[in-house]
């Protein structure tokens, strides 16, 4: 349990405290899950007293206590030999969180542990161990302060975080204030970022995809839109591809006018990321130390006719980037640049030329009010091997290099961190927050200390949002031109806090882009107040799974089926659902991530929908999503999504109710779409073996745990374990590639080396020979028997299609559709596109 103590004056009782203005019952929950420390005790306590008779120090003291769906405030009075009395507060909640269900019994375990004087020798409350335990533990840290001894126990946490950056009481008036970029003035603060380019549509078009995607960013109020070099394929304006087109010059800049005047006619302004040395997020050293000056000035050249052609083309803005670990980069870091001409290391002058050379150029070509931006690392940290960062850019050079691109014209600065080698840690950092209470992660299996590494200017303690933001401010100190940054800057997470910032100055401009992604529509909705309206990104990284798993994986959205879809052959008919053509009848049943998906969209377009459900709760197996993975990937804001947008749309809700195909005939619906889900497997018994569900509870399980299974439930229930205090063994019987399967390939990326860094051995191509009191027997990959000694074996095999209510209904004729993990079990952004596609369909 996080501890987190204070001393304050007595305060009144309460079960409650919400306040988030767009959220269902205030479920926008920030870093939930459970410390690792160790649970403070006082068994071994005793009642003596000091000399002046004393034995507490009277007062009140309060301890916040998280458990994995809820914040509680613990707070005790004592005099100066007892405890006296001992409440508590439920700061944040969510749909699964047992404080208020077990409300008067833990009201009644709080009493009994005042008359015992202490919480050793009194029962937790049955049903409720995760509340029992952040009772105990508060209790437990009031009483430690009331005797003068938290400081001796205290125990240092690395990278705490801080939950209160969500809230959205405000109307976001600095966000949406204009601003000046040189001479273009913007309508609001909100850019989306070049983080990515778009899919190709069916005829291998990344154009006409644009339109649709960065249209509709545009049409909803997004400022700026600054595209990735990808999206300018075949059209000769990019400067490493200027004689890449098919027919003239004229035709090839024409290709983008669509683009270009779909974002103009929304009141928006276009331009595009200029790099040297292609695109790629990395190049060879050699690049930059093998380049002859010949080169290097037909390349200015290049950026001549490039910026010459893309104001030719309507665009409004130029943007170069020499961050991250690309080739301009690797002039301005000393790590880097080896030249001995007057492009190499010895000063910023010669550091910057060539930058400042291509902004010279677009401004000689097409004018000085002509806007250019800068992209640049703010400051470069060794992520490989922390601390060995000799010749990294450090700040203070940063600073000097932001002043000489300012210098040459700049009309605005983007700022990032550099990293020497998981590119995640330079424009993702929420990656480095995926396991529970092991926040920092390098994707090396060590982890970052904020307070020290990137120079303390990366702010690590909200699970990754606005981390940027004390870098953005020591940039700002350096240069007179406004400052902004990207990473995890999601407006519908935090718009308040965002807000602040710009109004105490410390940003001027926030870039995203995987939340306008997932929902191109999020400017407006905020704007309008709508934030239950706005489609939550998840930071799952699915968006980004081509490069994360280097092509074994096709990227695609969790939570926006249309986004890597629209326009291909998957759904042709583009991001909005057509309307049916008739009004049908429509049954669903399970209200998981596919069941949900299928009954919002088919009541968008028109029809008639009813789901059923046999839990008193929408999510299925979400809840023990949230619960496992605790609050990093925003699944109470999914719930709280998808709960509104299935009322807004009409959708008739039916929980607690068990459906066979007796009650569905009765109904005699249109069409059914049956997503119940997948089922589970057991394949062994024995009273130290458990169920995932069984499994999930702090007292069911031993000190060691041997988890059998693999993919990704399974990797993220060991993870959850780790936090728990457990010693963790898996056992994979299929081949080390399956390991996490369903997991975004950069969450796998930085999973998997945390896992085996806390000691967790993964068993791969393990035959399970037998499982007993003893342990787990298998047979390993080198042909050797052995024993797994542990004291608890959790079943988390794949789970298995469920279709028997499927089959049945279509022996009845009725005309049924199954979707999600019932039909094809794998993970949650794979059962909601397969819901999208079914309604779409229906």
């Amino acid at each position: 349990m996080e501890n987190e103590t204070t001393k304050q004056p007595s305060e009144a009782r309460g079960q409650t405290g919400f306040s988030r203005r767009g959220f269902v019952g205030g479920m926008a929950l920030t870093a939930l899950g459970l410390a690792s420390t160790a649970s403070v005790t006082l068994a071994g306590c005793s009642n003596e007293t000091t000399p002046d008779g004393k034995l507490y120090a009277e007062g009140t003291y309060t301890s916040k206590q998280k458990t994995p769906y809820a914040t509680a405030e613990i707070t005790c009075t004592f005099d100066e030999k007892s405890l006296t009395d001992a409440t508590y507060q439920v700061l944040r909640s969510s749909e699964k969180d047992y404080f208020p269900v077990y409300a008067s019994a833990i009201d009644d375990y709080c009493a009994a542990v005042v008359e015992n004087g202490k919480t050793s020798e009194v029962d937790a409350v049955t049903g409720a161990t995760f509340c029992s335990l952040a009772i105990k533990e508060g209790i437990d840290a009031c009483m430690f302060q009331a005797l003068g001894m938290a400081d001796a126990v205290a125990v240092q946490e690395l990278n705490p975080q801080d939950e209160e950056f969500d809230a959205f009481e405000g109307d976001c008036a600095e966000v949406f204030s204009p601003i000046k970029l040189g001479a273009m003035e913007l309508p609001n603060r909100i850019i989306k970022s070049a983080g990515s380019s778009p899919w190709a549509d069916s005829n291998n078009d990344k154009i006409t995809v644009s339109t649709e995607l960065y249209g509709a960013m545009a049409q909803n109020g997004v400022s700026l839109i600054v595209l990735a070099g990808g999206v300018l394929a075949n059209t000769g304006i990019s400067p490493d591809s200027l004689d890449k087109i098919k027919g003239s010059v004229d035709e090839a800049i024409g290709l983008v006018s669509p683009l270009v005047e779909a974002v103009h006619d929304a009141g928006s302004k276009i331009g595009f990321q200029m790099c040297f040395g292609g695109a790629a997020p990395t190049v060879p050293d050699s690049v930059i130390n093998d380049t002859p000056i010949e080169e290097l000035d037909q390349f200015i050249e290049n950026v001549g006719i490039s910026a010459e052609r893309s104001k030719a083309a309507g665009f409004d803005c130029i943007e170069i980037k020499g961050a991250s670990a690309d080739a301009l980069n690797g002039f301005l870091t000393r790590r880097v640049n080896k030249r001995e001409d007057e492009y190499g290391p010895q000063s910023i002058e010669n550091r910057t030329r060539l930058f400042c050379r291509m902004i010279s150029k677009i401004k000689e070509v097409n004018g000085e009010d002509f806007p250019v931006g800068a992209l640049i690392n703010g400051i470069e940290e060794n992520d490989a091997s922390l601390g060995d960062d000799a010749r990294f850019i450090t700040n203070e050079e940063a600073k000097e290099i932001a002043k000489a691109l300012v210098a040459a014209g700049a009309d605005w600065i983007q700022v990032r961190v550099g990293a020497k080698a998981q590119e995640m840690n330079i424009w993702a950092p929420d990656v480095q927050h995926i396991a529970p209470e092991a926040d920092g992660l390098t994707g090396f299996g060590t982890k970052f200390n904020y307070k020290s590494h990137f120079g303390g200017l990366v702010d690590g303690s909200h699970s990754g949002f606005a981390s940027f933001l004390p870098l953005v401010a020591a940039i700002k100190e350096a240069v007179d031109v406004p400052v902004g940054c990207a990473a995890c800057m999601d407006l519908r997470m935090g718009p308040d806090y965002l807000n602040e910032a710009l109004k105490q100055g410390q940003i001027d401009l926030v870039f995203m882009n995987r939340p306008l992604n997932c929902d191109p529509e999020l400017v407006k909705k905020m704007q309008e107040g709508r934030r239950e309206d706005v489609r939550p990104c998840m930071k799952c990284m699915h968006c980004h799974d081509s490069i994360g798993t280097n092509k074994a994986v096709p990227s695609s959205c969790r939570m926006n089926a249309s986004s890597f879809n629209s326009l291909t052959d998957v759904m042709p008919e583009g991001m909005t659902p057509a309307p049916a053509e008739t009004k049908r009848n429509i049954m669903v049943i399970g209200a998981g991530p596919a069941g949900m998906e299928a009954a919002r969209v088919a009541a968008e377009r028109g029809h008639s929908v009813t789901i059923f459900d046999s839990e008193t709760k929408l999510g299925g197996l979400l809840h023990f999503a949230r619960g496992v993975k605790g609050s990093h990937e925003r699944f109470d804001d999914y719930i709280a999504y998808i709960s509104a947008q299935l009322e807004k749309n009409g959708v008739n809700v039916e929980l607690g109710k068990e459906v066979d195909a007796s009650f569905v005939k009765e109904q005699a619906p249109d069409a059914v779409v049956v997503a119940v889900g997948g089922a589970r497997e057991s394949k062994f018994s024995g009273d130290n073996v458990f169920s995932p569900e069984d499994a999930f509870s702090p007292a069911a399980l031993g000190e060691r745990v041997v988890v059998l299974g693999a993919s990704v439930q399974a990797i993220d229930f060991a993870a959850f374990l780790l936090s728990q205090g457990k010693s963790v063994a898996i056992v994979n019987p299929n081949g080390a590639d399956a390991v996490d399967k369903g997991q975004s390939g950069w969450f796998k990326t930085y999973m998997l080396p945390y896992l085996q860094a806390e000691g967790v051995k993964i068993w791969s191509q393990a035959v399970i020979e037998s499982v007993d009191e003893a342990g787990v027997t298998i047979t390993t990959d080198s042909g050797l028997t052995q024993t797994i000694p542990c004291d608890s074996v959790v079943e988390f095999y794949d789970m298995v299609p469920n279709l028997s209510l499927a089959d049945e209904l279509e022996t009845a004729g009725i005309e049924t559709y199954a979707v999600g993990d019932c039909a094809e079990p794998h993970n949650i952004q794979k059962a909601v596109l397969s819901g999208n596609l079914c309604a779409r369909a229906l």
